[in-house]
């Protein structure tokens, strides 16, 4: 799952005589770079920087990311992408088309016969060792043909190109490749940016070659049944998770995790909230080992129960095929040359790297001997060792290595140390040379091998000789260039290589069919951000009556917002009005990132929830997540004291910004399942948020007199009042008068029925308890029916619709009694207000709700026809 980050070239640190991709050696700028060239090159250097900010925001605005482990400032990085494209003319680019396709039916073979026959064990081609030292090699997966043969859907080769101008593979990727996505994020930027050089035509475009990928896994359905394609992820803290996302959304299959899949009778299914809903190919961006812990990995938590026994049965395609792995070991570069004319009747077209394989006693000499001139690498990926440059180690060091070689020599391979190719980079005031690799892509389509026009470009950061996206290496958009003609002609190639696929009927996508795990993600992205509105709107309310330079808010004025801040666990319980230091409880609140329930920790919640249904997002919500991620991360001030104001612009930019996101859902979001569980989950979190602010309603005493009674009416009136202000479409600026005034002194009370009706049962006000209680009996009753689901399950969907309007009705009922009624005597033995047995009642209910979906939705204990 790090073979983007791992996929390393090391170059000399200070490389001469190396290939220039602009310049030849005279000076001059190649003929395929000078379209490109005259259009910049009146540009000055702030009219180039402006595009790359440009680039910058829009890779911003899209959420473009990538993951690295181990970093001490955070988990993602923003994804570097350079200005300038890697240009490479079309004549050029057929001769690496022919090299990579020759290099992708090459391994496709060695796969055949790895998991077959073993005839190439048999008659000494192989060394045993290679196979079975290498954890790659899935045993299991031995004697599985997949259909046409076909082991390898889509791979991809690192290229670098000699200071002769030979281009050579660096390494092979034939297990989950990534890139593509990035590839195609890339050209999305930079053709925006550079929209008056890409758009004359002589570009080649990236979409007839995912579009026909896309129909050739379709092709690949067993029998042409109807199933689903998806693709597996392995979760959105995978470091590549943003391509995962975008590749699933351009393709147009769904995203799915191991938890969403079954199997059932050597069947695999797709957990939907219709039932099960059968899968029939899986595009998997999960190492092989992983996908399957009964079988592969015992211990892997990402995969699928029994993936293995559907995959032998024919039931189910992946691609690609589980074990292709084991060809990505540098020890088998050594041995390809060979095995090609045996293979595949011809030479390789692109040669290697020179590699040399320490398992093989003449080339384990050879190393030992040329230790200075060589990089020391690991021959199996799974070893976890990083690449050793011989002539930087010192004696001490040699020795330890050479030791190691000869104790475990089958662990290692020499590799010629590249010297790289360099390709103009921008870096904020001229354009620099950096060593570069190009990554390119090959789907099987049809009976034969294509190849992505482009690929991935990759430059080394700075003078570091070691190209990784880990160790902050930067990307670039890689275009091929060639007569519009010639280009039309290779995509039309493409696309009728592939088998015809049956007629297709489109169709609105039913609600039923949304994943089970992506529903429940989408209810808790809403509680969340509730939750995270409802905090920072309390705090607000706080900071305005504290700071209101008419009426300032005193302790007892602010008890009741206090303590449904001490619910929410914001803020310490305050017993005595000496502690009360409401400005420095709301800095703490708002802007320690420690702070187990503040503001950063909620919002992050949020957003790292969003993140695991990404695919099911709007763009217009994300843009909107990370606009929420950077603001609450923004310093506003000095640490120790931050002005009031700054606090109350914080907040009120927090409250806009989830405003912002409500009303995205509200316009972007089409009317289906997803949409009404993301209703469900607000107004869940509201109606629990409102019982539990009522359910510190002040307790009756036994004996009240009158100065007990008005005491008792100003503390009920002060939390009315703070909740009416939390809620308040003025954005509590009206607080005041509803919270500091006592009792009307010429009625001897308040309005106590219209206050608590204004609060709880207001059938038009959005944020009242009877309004969330009727929404989840709307939003429940119209979910999807589970397809041949069942009655109980349908009793617990018709449970749920009964409970909230059980709950709802129960509200006025209990406004009614509590204006009407004497205090009674509660289980305790004291007096209460009627009010609170009530509210205790909801408490127990409303949650009964969320249960009730859980088991109708999400279990899938027992199978439905799907």
């Amino acid at each position: 799952m790090t073979e983007l980050a791992n996929a390393e070239a090391s170059s000399p640190s200070k490389p001469d005589a190396v290939y220039d991709e602009m310049v030849t050696g005279t000076g001059q700028v190649r003929p395929h770079w000078q379209k490109l060239m005259g259009r910049l090159s009146p540009l000055d250097p702030a009219a180039l920087e402006d595009r790359r900010d440009e680039a910058v925001q829009l890779l911003r605005q899209h959420g473009v990311t990538y993951a690295v482990y181990g970093d001490p400032h955070g988990g993602e990085r923003p994804w570097p992408l350079d200005l300038i494209p890697f240009i490479i003319p079309a004549e050029e680019w057929r001769a690496i088309e022919t090299g990579v396709i020759q290099r992708a039916q090459l391994l496709n073979a060695v796969l055949a016969d790895v998991y077959g026959a073993q005839s190439l064990i048999d008659d000494g081609s192989l060394p045993p060792s290679l196979i079975h030292a290498n954890s790659r090699f899935l045993r299991p997966c031995r004697g599985t043909v997949p259909p046409n043969g076909t082991y390898l859907h889509f791979s991809a080769f690192d290229l670098g190109r000699t200071p002769a101008g030979q281009w050579q593979i660096l390494s092979d990727r034939t297990q989950a490749p990534s890139g593509a996505g990035y590839a195609l994020e890339n050209r999305s930027v930079i053709g925006r940016v550079l929209a008056d050089s890409i758009g004359d035509g002589l570009v080649q475009p990236l979409a007839p070659f995912f579009a026909a990928f896309r129909d050739s896994l379709y092709a690949m359905l067993p029998g042409r049944q109807s199933a689903r394609v998806v693709l597996l992820t392995p979760g959105a803290y995978n470091e590549t998770y943003f391509e995962h996302v975008y590749l699933a959304r351009h393709l147009g299959i769904t995203l799915v995790e191991g938890s969403d899949l079954t199997v059932r009778d050597r069947q695999v299914y797709l957990k939907t909230l219709s039932g099960l809903e059968k899968v029939g190919v899986i595009l998997r961006r999960l190492d092989d080992d992983f996908c399957d812990p009964v079988e592969l990995r015992a211990s892997s938590a990402l995969g699928v129960a029994g993936l293995m026994e559907a995959v032998r049965a024919g039931n189910v395609v992946m691609a690609n095929a589980l074990g292709s792995g084991v060809t990505e070991a540098a020890a088998f570069k050594p041995l390809l040359a060979t095995l090609a004319p045996k293979l595949i009747g011809a030479e390789l077209e692109m040669p290697e790297i020179p590699t040399w394989w320490c398992g093989d006693k003449g080339d384990r000499a050879y190393v030992l001997e040329h230790l200075d001139r060589l990089v020391i690498k690991p021959a199996f990926s799974f070893l976890g060792r990083r690449a050793v440059f011989g002539g930087d180690l010192s004696r001490a060091e040699k020795d330890k290595l050479t030791q190691q070689i000869k104790v475990q020599p089958v662990g290692f391979v020499g590799q010629e140390r590249a010297r790289l190719s360099t390709a103009p980079v921008w870096n904020g005031e001229k354009l620099e040379p950096r060593a570069m690799i190009l990554r390119v892509f090959v789907a099987a389509i049809g009976d034969g091998f294509a190849v992505m026009p482009g690929g991935l470009t990759r430059t080394a950061p700075n003078d570091n000789p070691i190209i990784s996206m880990q160790l902050g290496s930067g990307s670039k958009d890689s275009w091929v260039v060639g007569p519009p003609g010639e280009r039309d002609a290779r995509l039309a190639a493409v696309v009728t290589n592939i088998a015809p696929l049956p007629p297709v009927t489109l169709r609105r996508a039913a609600g039923g069919e949304l994943p089970s795990r992506v529903a429940d993600g989408l209810f808790w992205v809403a509680r969340y951000a509730e939750r995270s509105d409802s905090i920072v709107r309390l705090l607000r309310t706080l900071l305005i009556g504290v700071t209101d330079a008419i009426q300032p808010w005193r302790y007892r004025d602010a008890e009741p917002i206090l303590n449904l801040a001490a619910w929410r666990e914001l803020v310490p319980l305050i017993d005595h009005p000496g502690s009360f230091q409401p400005i420095s409880l709301v800095q703490a609140a708002l802007l320690d990132p420690n702070h187990p329930s503040g503001i950063v920790v909620n919002f992050q919640r949020l957003i790292n929830a969003a993140r695991r249904v990404r695919d099911r997002m709007p763009h217009d919500c994300w843009r909107i997540f990370m606009a929420l991620e950077r603001h609450i991360h923004e310093p506003v001030g000095p640490v120790v004291r931050v002005p009031p104001v700054r606090l109350l612009l914080r907040l009120e930019e927090l409250i806009t910004l989830s405003a912002a996101l409500a009303g995205a859902v509200n316009e972007s979001m089409t009317r289906d399942a997803g949409w009404r569980f993301l209703e469900i989950g607000k107004h869940i979190e509201r109606a629990i948020t409102l019982v539990e602010m009522m359910r510190g309603l002040p307790k009756q005493p036994d004996a009240q007199t009158g100065a007990q009674s008005g005491e008792r009416q100003m503390e009920e009136r002060r939390l009315l009042g703070a909740i009416l202000a939390l809620t308040d479409p003025r954005g509590g600026q009206g607080a005041n008068s509803l919270v500091t005034a006592g009792p009307d002194p010429g009625g001897g009370g308040f309005d106590r029925a219209g206050l608590l009706t204004a609060v709880l049962a207001n059938e038009v006000d959005p944020r009242s308890l009877v309004y969330q209680l009727s929404a989840l009996a709307e939003h429940i009753a119209a979910l999807p029916r589970p397809s041949g689901s069942l009655p109980t399950d349908r009793g617990l969907i018709d449970s749920a619709v009964q409970i909230a309007l059980t709950a709802r009705d129960a509200v006025p009922e209990a406004i009614a009694h509590a204006c009407r009624l004497r205090p009674v005597r509660g289980l305790t033995g004291e007096m209460e207000d009627p009010l609170r047995p009530a509210f205790a009642r909801l408490d127990r209910l409303i949650p009964q709700i969320s249960d009730l979906l859980t088991q109708a939705y999400f279990t899938h204990v027992l199978n439905r026809s799907a």
